[in-house]
């Protein structure tokens, strides 16, 4: 009985490490999906009611291990740096621009069926300046950064 016993606790032990080592993986795959060129539109309300669909264009890469990226702008190239929170599936970018008093941009993502899905938000500064902060829904799909701006 006592064989038996010390047998169920390896395999329960072999079961613990292969459940961590397929955690481990499916977040690294998260990760690595998560990275390359997204084109998306954000369908945005600000709090007059204004209506507004924004392109937005971003960009995660894997730099020394760590996801970062930047917007990039209508002509192609670089725009607003962002930070990169990622969890699983789930990645936040937080953005920050200095003009005019500034505005703190972030996308609250998550990896659906191979588009990145959630919401956009620009919070102003100065609101004597800019007056009404803007809020909604985005779906990105992943592209060729060649072929896309």
């Amino acid at each position: 009985m006592i064989h038996l016993d010390a047998s169920i606790q390896g395999c329960k032990l072999y079961q613990m490490k292969l459940g961590i080592v397929l955690l481990l993986l499916c977040g690294a795959l998260a990760a690595q999906d998560l990275t390359g060129r997204w084109v998306g539109v954000a369908d945005t309300t600000d709090e007059a009611g204004t209506k507004r669909q924004e392109r937005q264009t971003l960009e995660i890469r894997s730099e020394d291990g760590k996801l970062t990226g930047n917007t990039i702008g209508r002509t192609g190239k670089p725009g607003i740096l962002y930070q990169v929170q990622q969890e699983g599936a789930k990645v936040n970018l937080y953005g920050f621009i200095t003009f005019e008093g500034g505005e703190h941009l972030r996308w609250k993502l998550e990896l659906k069926d191979g588009k990145l899905v959630g919401t956009f938000s620009a919070l102003h500064d100065s609101p004597k300046k800019w007056i009404y902060d803007r809020i909604g829904a985005m779906t990105a799909t992943k592209v060729d950064p060649a072929t896309a701006k």
